[in-house]
């Protein structure tokens, strides 16, 4: 007889709004044992569900009769029973929870994606739980049908209608320092998600380890990821090992997206600080559905954002820069990218130096980019320089007079800086210097990947040429 979906939800939905109401002195006799740290965000109490202590709670009656609390525990384990019949019935838990009857018992395992765990039937009920608290108004009802439906394929589409994004997991690269109000597809397989989005895939304590101190003063709004996206479900067996085979790191992701966010910041001229590197990252509601307070997404590297204070608001995405930075992006694989790849790298890194000589570097950096781009010979001089690119970005004679001045004094700078004392170096000049020759630099990069490289830069002439 086939699987009568829509009933074993009603039943599964029934049974829990019954252990809901038994369950709730039991709950609160826990928290008042162990009481829980509250979550406070900008005066609002965002203290989750507290899924792992109400696993606790079914565990204790689990157990209890092996302690001599049996009779305690009674009223509970008579809810539990029937919600834990309910929930077995379904034919992929049935497959693997082939033990007897009893409250004890029913133990599985559940593998999502490259990470598993030896559950049983009370942690799926706990995560039901939880997810019915996010989605007030839904009840029961709407986390059954989640849970039926992120318990078949994928390909069955009906399912996916149900699910919506719930059963997207991605890799992720987060970072610091544009703000981003809605996702962004960049290309097949790869997006740029706001804050609120990032908080569907990392813990807010990690955002809160690396982000400045003072982000969360503007809700984190500069905090961002991209995203190389996927769907996944859960696979469950009765036995045997709890992890299967690790997925492979998603290298070329990885190195894409610091592409991508090197671009971002040149376009932008502002810092993107790359906070963390994590793979399998899944929603933390389709976690809470699964019975997991925190699904331990795999961070292969994290870096604080030191030298910012947070304070300071963010530039916002910018539609024109965003435009420069995907048309580059796009011709990342083509020649004259990589020919000039190592200087979008050194000035995205430029932006975000810091450190009591940082304006010192910026300016070195800039002027090393220019030499490059300009494919300035060893002997190299500034009048050369200074031909090249005011001849390369000058509109008419004055333009290319003032680039001739922005240059020449930005080199002056390089070369007291790398040659003399520093006493004798202005600071003020030094900020001028960098601003105004990134400017030139990030013209420089971006008009270079849409028309392409000088066949000969020594007819650019020098100064005066």
């Amino acid at each position: 007889m086939a699987f009568d979906t829509a009933a074993w939800e009603d039943r599964l939905a029934a049974a829990l709004d019954g252990l809901e109401k038994v369950q709730e002195p039991y709950l609160q006799a826990y928290l008042e044992r162990y009481p829980r740290e509250r979550l406070i965000v900008n005066g609002r109490d965002e203290t989750p569900f507290p899924l792992d202590d109400l696993r606790m709670v079914y565990a204790e009656a689990r157990h209890s009769q092996r302690f001599g609390k049996g009779s305690e525990s009674a009223p509970l384990r008579a809810a539990l029973d029937p919600t834990r019949y309910a929930l077995l019935s379904h034919p992929e838990l049935e497959r693997v929870a082939v033990a007897g009857r009893a409250v004890g018992e029913n133990d599985f395992c559940m593998e999502v994606l490259d990470q598993g765990m030896s559950i049983w039937a009370g942690d799926l009920i706990a995560g039901l739980m939880a997810r019915a608290s996010e989605s007030p108004g839904k009840g029961f009802g709407a986390a059954a049908r989640e849970l039926n439906a992120i318990l078949s394929g994928a390909e069955d589409n009906a399912a996916a209608d149900v699910l919506g994004d719930l059963d997207e997991g991605c890799d992720l690269v987060m970072f610091y320092g544009l703000t981003v109000t809605e996702r962004i597809e960049v290309e097949d397989g790869m997006a740029i998600i706001p804050f609120r989005e990032v908080q569907r895939f990392v813990n807010r304590e990690l955002v809160t380890e690396l982000a400045p101190s003072g982000a969360g003063y503007h809700s984190w709004r500069s905090v961002g990821a991209v995203i190389g996206p996927f769907r996944w479900r859960p696979y469950f067996r009765h036995t045997g090992s709890v992890n299967g085979p690790a997925r492979p790191l998603p290298e070329v992701f990885f190195s894409s997206a610091q592409t991508l966010l090197d671009l971002l910041a040149v376009s932008h001229a502002t810092p993107m600080v790359r906070l963390a590197k994590i793979k399998d990252c899944i929603d933390r509601s389709a976690a809470h559905l699964l019975g997991w307070e925190k699904h331990d997404a795999g961070v292969i590297q994290k870096r604080p954002a030191v030298g910012f204070d947070g304070f300071v608001e963010c530039p916002t995405l910018s539609p024109s820069a965003l435009e420069d930075a995907q048309e580059g992006f796009r011709m990342r694989q083509e020649a004259d990218f990589r020919r000039i790849a190592r200087h979008v790298t050194r000035l995205s890194e430029a932006l975000a130096r810091d450190g009591r000589v940082a304006m010192h570097d910026k300016v070195v950096d800039v002027v090393i980019a220019l030499e490059g781009m300009y494919e300035l010979p060893r002997n190299g001089k500034s009048r050369t320089l200074q031909g090249r690119v005011s001849n390369f970005l000058g509109a008419d004679a004055n333009d290319r007079k003032r680039i001739t001045e922005i240059v020449r004094t930005a080199y002056d700078a390089r070369s007291e800086i790398v040659h003399s004392d520093s006493k004798r170096v202005s600071p003020f000049r030094d900020d001028a210097a960098f601003m105004t020759g990134f400017d030139l630099a990030r013209r420089t990069l971006f008009k270079l990947l849409r028309e392409g490289p000088s066949d000969d830069w020594e007819k650019w002439g020098s100064v005066g040429n």
